[in-house]
């Protein structure tokens, strides 16, 4: 691959507006391909008692046992296809070329049945993959039929591909289609979690400030939990979305049971923050706690400090479990300057993050996990440091710094600020150690 034909592709970032506009370096994406199947897969089998049933071809429901087996180390068992025995909660039904001509209500119905006597379930999610949507099988009304007939709750979750190029929405539907089976409740003042992806909310700063301030923790979205607490969800005084796929959820529990919520994301910026946390306070109707103002300062002073040794310090960065161009944003305030950035959206033009970095930066911009092909625009686009993954020794070759974000995802509030700052500060020692030939400080 010709490094500098590839750089002459790029497109800037003020030259995009929406993510369909951003060419991928190659066609080859690591860590592979994903679909929302995925996303719904990896939501529903956290629900203790729940049954996901997969309709689709050989390929798409062979895929989704074999993702949860390896991820529970256990066989298949069951005539409908089950993955898991006992511990399993997700079963299959295949369709084959009669199935896509004539649609598959009469076979749906009969696995259905059968899903009932062998397993008694309490809930029922039905996702269908591209071949169901493409047909056009009413899947949503056979759900109300099931729902009336077995007298449990029956969902129905559309996890076709060729809508996206992306898991999450998956993750996003399956979490959003929960508000069916929630009822009002008491408000017993605590707080739900919705877009917790990946890690560890519990080993969390946010966790600890709101658990010292006698705030329990409700129902968390996805992630380990059961039917009875997402029923119970609305007896919450807040809803904290710490990831954008929580939106649309919280904003139908705000609708339908008037339960507010707040953005906490993954944030940089000690404002940011500290903002953030006054919000939530207020709306759980609680004395911002001491710890808070004094983070915050700390904070501050760190920032001064390793802001004054930052001189235009030049990075690639791929994806972080930050909130993306809220990370870049701060970067560039504190002196970076964005070369390539990847991405998996485009914000608004009135996105407030987009603008600090269009008014201070112009940074290229192309598509997530496209890792492989950076090394070819190292020598050419020259950065100081790479954030995110890569192959650091090939990195080092061209003069980059490797750069990773440790722990991103257990943290939430100012000991983001902190992992940011330390991390940043070490990167600009380390460039400046290897391009003065001191390589061997950093293996």
């Amino acid at each position: 691959m010709d490094g500098i034909k590839m750089a002459e592709s790029l497109k800037k970032l003020r030259d995009v507006r929406k993510i369909k506009d951003v060419e991928p370096l190659s066609n080859a994406l690591f860590p592979g391909y994903h679909c929302p199947l995925m996303g719904a897969m990896l939501t529903i089998k956290e629900i203790e008692d729940a049954i996901m049933m997969v309709i689709g071809p050989d390929e798409c429901t062979y895929y989704t046992k074999m993702a949860t087996n390896r991820m529970r180390g256990v066989g298949m068992t069951g005539a409908v296809g089950a993955s898991g025995g006992s511990e399993g909660n997700i079963v299959s039904l295949v369709l084959d070329g009669h199935d896509v001509t004539f649609g598959c209500k009469e076979k749906l119905e009969e696995a259905f049945e059968e899903l009932v006597e062998e397993y008694q379930p309490k809930t029922v999610f039905l996702v269908t993959t591209c071949v169901v949507e493409v047909i056009g099988d009413d899947i949503d009304s056979l759900a109300e039929v099931f729902e009336e007939k077995y007298n449990f709750p029956v969902k129905v979750v559309h996890a076709e591909n060729f809508k996206t190029d992306d898991h999450l929405p998956g993750i996003q539907d399956t979490m959003t289609v929960c508000i069916n089976l929630m009822e009002k409740q008491e408000c017993n003042g605590s707080i739900n979690v919705l877009g917790q992806r990946l890690g560890d909310f519990n080993k969390s700063e946010l966790y600890k400030i709101l658990k010292e301030a006698g705030v329990p923790k409700g129902l968390q979205l996805p992630g380990q939990c059961t039917l009875e607490q997402i029923k119970t969800a609305p007896s919450a005084k807040v809803n904290i979305v710490v990831h954008p796929i929580g939106i649309p959820l919280a904003k139908k529990m705000k609708k339908k049971f008037d339960i507010p919520y707040i953005m906490f994301e993954r944030m940089s910026t000690p404002e940011n923050i500290y903002n953030s946390y006054k919000e939530l306070f207020q709306l759980l109707k609680k004395p911002l706690p001491e710890e808070i103002e004094t983070l915050y300062k700390l904070s501050k002073e760190k920032e001064k400090n390793i802001k004054s040794s930052m001189k235009n310090l030049k990075y690639f960065s791929g994806n972080t479990a930050l909130s993306t161009y809220e990370f870049h944003s701060y970067l560039i305030e504190l002196g970076l300057d964005p070369i390539l950035i990847q991405t998996s959206d485009i914000p608004s033009e009135d996105d407030p993050h987009l603008k600090i970095i269009l008014e201070k930066a112009d940074p290229f911009v192309t598509r997530a996990a496209n890792i492989g092909p950076l090394k070819y625009l190292y020598s050419v686009l020259k950065p100081d440091i790479s954030i995110g993954a890569g192959n650091s020794s090939e990195m080092r070759k061209y003069g980059v710094v490797p750069v990773i974000l440790t722990n991103a995802y257990n943290i939430l509030g100012f000991e983001v600020n902190t992992m940011v700052l330390e991390t940043i500060s070490k990167a600009n020692k380390d460039s400046k150690h290897l391009k003065g030939g001191n390589i061997n400080e950093l293996m």
